[in-house]
């Protein structure tokens, strides 16, 4: 991956694939490189990271658009309303 910067750093794939199409909604093109070693139930330092990728030309773009997310995650306000179910009561 030539030319192609680190923008983010994170801890799983699903973080870097949400974090990847967000900068793709925004009109950044990124790619992610998966360092996760598979054969054992735990991460070994560097290799649990999970990079986000983008063209050297875009960092400082992609930087700026990644700005926008929040720093914990998308964070619901305290009076938010919890999302509608489908009417029915979990058993306790």
């Amino acid at each position: 991956m030539n030319g192609w910067k680190v923008v983010r750093t994170v801890g799983t794939e699903e973080e870097a694939s949400l974090v990847a199409g967000f900068l793709q909604s925004r009109g950044v093109a990124a790619n992610i490189e998966s360092l996760l070693f598979h054969q054992e139930p735990v991460n070994f330092g560097r290799l649990g990271e999970v990079r986000v990728l983008v063209n050297g030309a875009d960092e400082e773009r992609a930087r700026a658009v990644l700005e926008e997310l929040p720093a914990g995650g998308a964070e619901l306000p305290e009076d938010a309303e919890p999302p509608a179910g489908d009417g029915e009561e979990t058993p306790e």
